[in-house]
């Protein structure tokens, strides 16, 4: 399976966010950023590492990979 485009990845972040019912502010704090600079990631307003993806998807409880390959209606 062929990782996703990784334009879309703010946009899947934010609904996944949504759905799990999280804050921003709660996400930026478990992974050490500002509220601001979290929302950067999901606007697609800066660069998002691969270290601070797999921040990330501890956060939801994901490996990185799952991460990069959810979709919403899987």
């Amino acid at each position: 399976m062929e990782p996703k485009n990784l334009n879309g990845l703010g946009k899947r972040l934010k609904k996944l966010r949504q759905l799990h019912g999280f804050k921003q502010e709660k996400i930026a704090k478990e992974i050490g950023l500002s509220q601001t600079a979290y929302s950067k990631i999901e606007t697609g307003d800066t660069s998002l590492t691969v270290a601070r993806a797999a921040a990330i998807a501890k956060v939801f409880g994901m490996t990185l990979a799952a991460l990069l390959e959810w979709e919403e209606n899987i």
